[in-house]
């Protein structure tokens, strides 16, 4: 039992470095961008629309009344 354990283990060790070599594995490699003048983006310029404005309220909010009760 103890050998097919090291066994099975040695298998999977096995396994995993054979996935992790395949992942690191270059591929077909992209042929090199052609000489010349780059690719251009051209952004159009946004329309600055103003923001609804709020008329702003020059009173101050009421402070927070706070209230005790006593028993006597």
């Amino acid at each position: 039992m103890k050998t097919l354990k090291h066994l099975l283990f040695a298998l999977a060790v096995v396994i995993c470095f054979s996935m992790t070599a395949s992942a690191q594995k270059e591929g077909d490699k992209k042929p090199p961008p052609k000489e010349g003048k780059p690719p251009v983006i051209v952004v159009e310029p946004k329309d600055k629309k103003p923001k609804d404005e709020k008329p702003k309220d020059d009173k101050k909010k009421p402070q927070a009344f706070i209230f005790y009760f006593r028993n006597e």
